[in-house]
């Protein structure tokens, strides 16, 4: 995650939840989290591989846009 500043960039060290996209500062950085704080997913580290209907069309619009780029 970066964080931008007045006219300087700090990077911020922190944790991403692929399932919720809950974004979180640990309190201990070197202990890795075992659950999502949000979700409570033991599997927040693990990319989704099943996605519903509306997903599904996010992840595509997502990738035409891309493309168009």
């Amino acid at each position: 995650m970066k964080k931008e500043g007045f006219g300087v960039n700090v990077l911020i060290v922190g944790h991403r939840c692929f399932r919720c996209e809950h974004a979180w500062v640990p309190r201990n950085i070197s202990e890795v989290p075992e659950i999502c704080p949000k979700c409570k997913s033991p599997y927040w580290k693990k990319p989704k591989t099943r996605f519903n209907k509306n997903e599904k069309k996010k992840l595509n619009s997502k990738k035409k846009k891309e493309s168009k780029r």
